[in-house]
């Protein structure tokens, strides 16, 4: 009688603390107590050469009511592996055929991600569709595009003299963490080492939005749910990345100043002015909420730069998926596989003066550290953790794994690809999957 009179007030009469809800089975003589709370299921999970840690996907997953092994081992291993995992995490593209329920990663998708296949399919797509994708600042990929490029700044030269020449930037196709990247005004300008790779060469966004006189860009997470058909959700919270040196235009003097013009964590981190914050709202690196409250109190309509970069993140993956279908057709294990595959993307977003959102480049293995070195005079690193980043990539990593295994997105997340296309934007989806299916009939042919 007195358990069961706890049991009815949900207060424990001799320690005076709240009880979980139980059920109360006689046995013979004695009561046997079982909890009514389910069993938490139990998930094997594979980590192979990554950088997210083993603790932040135990404690996200445990959050959404999981218990977790976690198996630290090579890709090779696991694909030799008879024991089938739950989970497969792994930093990059892999063609081993490894027994998973779920991986991390969709084949192919890095060279749809690279930047310049990606700017031909914008492009091509802004030319389609004019107004609806010009959210790409112009790009042309060199040395494909070089002579086309020239005859564009010349023209423009011709059209109008009394203009101010504007800067262009040049980044590597495959480059990543500021590699190679620099500013320059003229084709003359290039250096002949460029010309022997792949390259990107884009307008350079000369107002870009200040905060406290700093430039910045705001990387946000897409999670790719489902491939085909295509599905997608994009996260609420991000990292913006801050530059260390207040942001001039660029002119001869400055146009060589990284840490001015540069918002690569990995260039700017490096800088003597760099500040490592352990608030959401100060330093160098700083979560996308604070911007966007920040932004709140200057006045900015934040709703509505959420829809337009929104907007961005769709066009944008409709451009790529379909490419990406047609390259998994060269994939052997693919095939091989049952294992449903998903993919999170990292997308760098710049904001100009005017609030409109630009896509500078997406991240197909984007870092999933919780930590920064620091190099000392003889340049040994010592490493810290990074409470900025440990709550920004758990909210990303806890609400895309609820994506995954619950079958509905919590809070931080909101679906932006929807299987059932809208009537207004299916003609993008339609063109796509025609053109990728045609440019696969070439190639076999």
């Amino acid at each position: 009688p007195r358990l069961e009179k706890a049991r009815s007030s949900g207060i424990n009469a001799e320690y005076g603390e709240d009880v979980p809800d139980v059920e109360v089975i006689p046995l013979k003589n004695t009561l046997k107590i079982r909890s009514s709370t389910p069993k938490r299921k139990k998930l094997r999970v594979y980590l192979a050469r990554t950088s997210l840690p083993s603790y932040l996907l135990t404690d996200a997953l445990h959050e959404i009511g999981f218990k977790v092994e976690i198996i630290e081992s090579s890709l090779l291993l696991a694909a030799q592996s008879k024991l089938k995992c739950d989970l497969l995490w792994c930093g990059c593209e892999t063609d081993e055929a490894i027994p998973s329920k779920l991986q991390n990663r969709i084949p192919a998708i890095k060279f749809a991600c690279r930047k310049g296949p990606m700017c031909q399919l914008v492009n091509l797509m802004h030319e389609l569709f004019p107004g609806q994708f010009s959210f790409l600042p112009q790009s042309w990929p060199i040395p494909k595009q070089y002579a086309a490029f020239c005859h564009y700044v010349f023209t423009s030269k011709a059209k109008d003299k009394e203009a101010v020449t504007p800067y262009y930037i040049l980044k590597p196709d495959e480059g990543s963490q500021g590699d190679g990247i620099y500013l320059f005004k003229s084709p003359m300008d290039i250096t002949i080492g460029t010309m022997s790779r792949n390259c990107v060469i884009q307008n350079y966004i000369h107002n870009p939005l200040l905060i406290d006189g700093y430039k910045f860009d705001l990387r946000l997470y897409v999670l790719i749910s489902k491939l085909d058909p295509l599905e997608a959700y994009i996260c609420n919270e991000g990292l913006a990345r801050f530059c260390t040196e207040k942001y001039e235009k660029p002119n001869l003097k400055n146009c060589g100043k990284a840490y001015m013009h540069l918002t690569n964590y990995s260039l700017n981190k490096f800088s003597s002015e760099f500040i490592h914050s352990e608030e959401d709202s100060l330093g160098s690196k700083r979560s996308v909420s604070s911007v966007m409250e920040c932004l709140r109190a200057m006045g900015h309509d934040t709703t509505k730069i959420w829809a337009s970069i929104e907007d961005v993140a769709f066009k944008t993956l409709i451009c790529i998926a379909p490419l990406t279908k047609v390259e998994q057709l060269n994939i052997d294990n693919f095939k091989k596989v049952s294992s449903h595959h998903f993919h999170l993307i990292g997308f760098d977003i710049l904001l100009d003066e005017h609030l409109n959102p630009y896509l500078l480049e997406i991240n197909g293995f984007p870092s999933m550290r919780t930590d920064y070195e620091v190099f000392d005079e003889l340049m040994e690193k010592t490493s810290f953790p990074s409470p900025v980043d440990e709550r920004v990539k758990k909210t990303v990593l806890k609400g895309a794994l609820h994506i995954l295994f619950k079958g509905k997105p919590d809070t931080s997340y909101k679906l932006i690809v929807d299987p059932v296309v809208p009537e207004d934007k299916k003609q993008f989806l339609i063109f796509e999957e025609c053109r990728c299916l045609f440019t696969a009939f070439l190639k076999k042919s």
